[in-house]
């Protein structure tokens, strides 16, 4: 809601520069989001992860707005925040009574800040325009996200959960097996958070060293800052291209591959009886291992997903 405030006054004090500048905003939001998504008991569905996706095209819209018709920018700008909306109402009927409301809400407001940016183009200068409506936007969603927080596991519920496979689409039955690789998961996640970490300082490392050795190096501020700044920079496309490209993948894999997988988990855990183990089932399962840790362990999840 902070970040809504701050985008309000970007255009009043940035001039030319503010669109850009409007886009960090949108792409905190985008990132806040993504991970109240992937440390929640929701994170196995994709469609969670839609207002998320749609904050940071439209950040990377208003970063590379310099290189757009203010016209057509404005319309593209528009056609996200009704897709934005239209799909808040959609998942509201889906949700629970307790974040029903809120999620509606947020998606009417969502419309009308489509509404209120078309208004106001006719009016005021574009760029303010589009400050008013990306800084009512975003404020909208820090309300829903203080409204109607991710719900949490109920004990119960975690107890009824322990023996069934993490994608329910799959319609498996609860099994002793799928406990049994949910207990390592967990046991394992302390030193899989370790060694995600690792990877992600060495390879923060390597970058930082590329720039270092490519990049003029002087005593003024610039200077010292650049081969930071660029290490940042990678960092941050690094999360983008996660949040765009590996993440949609992924869930478009694990839908792709739903009727292998439950072909493979029937042959493993329904065997005939005196029939030797299926290796090809081995096979197809253990390549699709991943799953079960990830979605059986919060604390992994949101690293395993930028890896």
């Amino acid at each position: 809601m902070a970040l809504g405030a701050v985008a309000l006054f970007v255009p009043l004090a940035a001039g030319r520069w503010s669109l850009s500048l409007l886009a960090v905003p949108l792409m905190a939001l985008s990132m806040v989001q993504a991970y109240a998504v992937l440390t929640s008991p929701r994170r196995g569905m994709a469609s969670v992860y839609l207002p998320s996706l749609l904050a940071m095209l439209a950040g990377l819209l208003l970063f590379f707005s310099s290189a757009l018709v203010i016209s057509g920018l404005l319309l593209l700008l528009i056609a996200i925040l009704m897709m934005g909306g239209f799909s808040k109402i959609l998942s509201a009927w889906r949700a629970e009574p307790s974040s029903r409301s809120a999620t509606a809400v947020n998606g009417l407001i969502d419309i009308s800040c489509a509404a209120l940016l078309w208004f106001l183009s006719g009016l005021i200068r574009a760029e303010q325009a589009i400050g008013i409506a990306t800084g009512a936007y975003i404020a909208a969603a820090g309300w829903r996200m203080l409204a109607a927080p991710m719900e949490v596991v109920e004990p119960a519920a975690a107890v009824a959960a322990a023996n069934s496979h993490p994608d329910a689409k799959l319609g498996l039955p609860p099994s002793e097996t799928f406990a049994r690789l949910r207990a390592e998961a967990k046991s394992g996640a302390r030193t899989v958070l370790a060694s995600d970490f690792t990877w992600m300082l060495t390879l923060a490392a390597v970058f930082f060293a590329i720039h270092l050795g490519r990049m003029p190096i002087s005593d003024t501020v610039l200077g010292i800052s650049s081969p930071f700044i660029a290490t940042a920079g990678d960092l941050f496309m690094a999360t983008v291209l996660g949040v765009l490209l590996v993440l949609p993948a992924s869930f478009l894999w694990r839908r792709v591959t739903r009727p292998v997988e439950r072909f493979a988990w029937s042959l493993r855990l329904n065997p005939k009886p005196g029939a030797a183990p299926n290796p090809a089932a081995d096979w197809l399962i253990s390549s699709k291992a991943g799953l079960i840790s990830i979605c059986a362990s919060p604390r992994r999840a949101p690293h395993s997903a930028l890896l």
